[in-house]
């Protein structure tokens, strides 16, 4: 009979052989791999009617309807390093913008010991700042200003992004997105601390800031927030400071102050936040906000009030006893079609005022609904 034993020394070289191919071949399992970008961002649409009473600028014939767009690609990606590091990349291209078409680009670098970000993002006083939800396009944070206002009217639409006239998320010196080194540490007992570093007050630039020249130089910003589960009621709460530390000329350096505070329970959330600016020029002012919002399924409601003051003129050089002020209501909705996909809309009035002599009061009433897409 046919032995089916294979010969010893037969079964060594076999064994040997493939010992030796997986030698070859085989690639741990946890090595860290090239890092991948994907895809990611949003897109909304627009469409609503505004009604514009300007009693400085008569002339003018402002009402009807309008359309606009606000559309961003984002390109992100993370590996994971050998030692457990992870590090990655967020560009962000603006599909709408006649200016800056790049809007934010930093690498990122987290791990046990919190989180590192480079490059031209904002602040920790912005990022932790804690402010009350809103559904539609919002009045927290400028977006509203340009239904409310163009160039011609008495209050001009500019000046409002990331400072107080516009709302609570800020920055100091309006600087946004300057470029910059910010570290966050890892969240202990509900908290976590920001601290961010920025140059000069430019972004998508590498020239070597001078102090002597440069209007705004070595920023420092900071800020901590909160957040917290008690048995469902969700509490969270920030406060930030930034300021630059030198400036041309005899410039004072301006400093931005932010503090929020929000409380969930069931689907409810109400809050408010509060953001200041000193010796910042006539952008020197005040706002606060308060809000409500209810989630109920697939719908969800808010109902947001604004208060802004500003001691000069958006988008002036009046002095700084030119005080104007801005009071904004707004009601929003959604309504969830789709994963990634929600119909939204906004009613909204606002009036606008200022002791300037000349200078008419600004009111505006306005309809909007849109398409949100996030991917």
């Amino acid at each position: 009979m046919k032995s089916f034993v294979q010969p010893k020394r037969a079964l060594l070289q076999t064994t040997t052989l493939v010992a030796a191919g997986l030698i070859v071949t085989a690639v741990p399992a946890d090595a860290a791999e090239k890092l991948k970008v994907g895809v990611g961002g949003y897109a909304e649409q627009w469409f609503g009617y505004t009604d514009i009473q300007d009693d400085g600028n008569s002339t003018q014939d402002l009402s009807g309807f309008d359309v606009k767009s606000d559309t961003e690609i984002h390109f992100t990606g993370f590996t994971t390093l050998d030692n457990g590091l992870e590090v990655g990349i967020n560009v962000q291209l603006e599909g709408n913008t006649s200016g800056d078409q790049i809007d934010e680009s930093y690498l990122t670098v987290r791990g046990k010991f919190g989180q590192i970000d480079i490059g031209d993002e904002n602040s920790a006083l912005y990022k932790t700042h804690v402010a009350p939800k809103e559904y539609g396009i919002g009045i927290n944070s400028g977006d509203t200003v340009e239904w409310e206002l163009n160039g011609n009217t008495s209050i001009s639409d500019s000046g409002y992004f990331r400072a107080p006239f516009g709302g609570t998320y800020i920055e100091p010196g309006r600087a946004n997105d300057s470029t910059k080194l910010t570290y966050y540490t890892p969240r202990i007992e509900g908290f976590r601390v920001g601290l961010s570093y920025a140059p000069d007050s430019t972004q998508d630039s590498n020239v070597l800031p001078d102090r002597n020249n440069s209007s705004l130089t070595d920023g420092v910003m900071a800020g901590i927030d909160y957040s917290h589960d008690f048995d469902g009621v969700k509490v969270a709460a920030s406060a930030g400071y930034g300021t630059f530390l030198e400036t041309s000329g005899n410039n004072p350096e301006p400093e931005a102050y932010a503090f929020g505070l929000t409380v969930d329970y069931a689907g409810l959330q109400v809050g408010g936040s509060y953001a200041s600016f000193q010796d910042s020029g006539v952008n020197d002012g005040d706002a606060y906000v308060v809000g409500a919002a209810y989630d109920f399924g697939e719908f969800g409601v808010s109902a947001t009030y604004l208060h802004g003051e500003r001691d000069g003129l958006a988008g002036s050089s009046a002095p700084a006893s030119a005080q104007a002020d801005r009071d904004t209501f707004a009601f929003g909705g959604r309504y969830i079609l789709g994963p990634g996909v929600s119909l939204e809309g906004t009613l909204g009035y606002s009036e606008y005022t200022s002791d300037t002599a000349g200078v008419g009061d600004v009111e505006a009433a306005y309809a909007i609904t849109g398409i949100r897409l996030t991917f």
